[in-house]
C-alpha cells in the first residue's frame, strides 16, 4: 500500500548551467521536512510558473491561464496534483479535476500540474518514493540562479 502524497511548496523557478551556454529551467519543490526536489521543465513552463509564484498577470490569456478559466465556466476546479512517479529521469504526474462531485485524474506533466494548481491555489503533492528518490542537498543547489535573471 502506498502511503499518502506529501504536501511540497513551489521554492521557485531556477535556471542551472547544462554546459557551455546552455540554461536549463528546474523548478524547486520543497516539503515540510526541507528536502529539495529539483524539477526540470520546459522554457514557456518556467516562464508561466514564475508568473503564476510572482503574481504576473499577461494582457492576453497564457495557455494555462485559459485552461483554468474555461474549466471554472463548466463549473469544473482543478484539485491538485500528484506527482507520482520518476522512470528514467522523467516525473510524471496526475491532474485531479472535479465537477459536480465527481472527480477525475488526468495523465499531466509535472510542470503543466504545477502552472495549473499555483493559477488555482490547489495543492501540490508528491510521493514519498520521487522524493527518495530525487531529492538534493542544499549545498548541491548553490549554483541555481533565479530564472528571471534571464527572461
Amino acid at each position: 500500500m502506498l502511503s499518502p502524497p506529501l504536501m511540497v511548496k513551489v521554492k521557485g523557478v531556477y535556471a542551472v548551467h547544462a554546459g557551455g551556454d546552455v540554461v536549463a529551467p528546474v523548478v524547486l519543490l520543497e516539503d515540510e521536512a526541507s528536502r529539495l526536489v529539483p524539477v526540470f521543465v520546459g522554457l514557456a513552463e518556467a516562464i508561466s510558473i514564475h508568473q503564476a509564484l510572482s503574481g504576473q498577470v499577461t494582457p492576453r490569456p497564457t495557455t494555462h491561464d485559459l485552461f483554468v478559466s474555461t474549466l471554472e465556466s463548466l463549473g469544473a476546479r482543478i484539485g491538485g496534483v500528484l506527482i507520482d512517479d520518476l522512470d528514467a529521469g522523467v516525473y510524471y504526474a496526475r491532474l485531479s479535476v472535479s465537477i459536480d462531485s465527481v472527480e477525475k485524474e488526468v495523465d499531466a506533466r509535472p510542470s503543466d500540474g504545477m502552472a495549473l494548481a499555483l493559477r488555482s491555489g490547489a495543492p501540490i503533492t508528491i510521493r514519498e518514493k520521487v522524493i527518495i528518490e530525487s531529492s538534493m542537498e542544499r549545498k548541491d543547489l548553490d549554483d541555481l540562479k533565479g530564472i528571471e535573471d534571464y527572461l
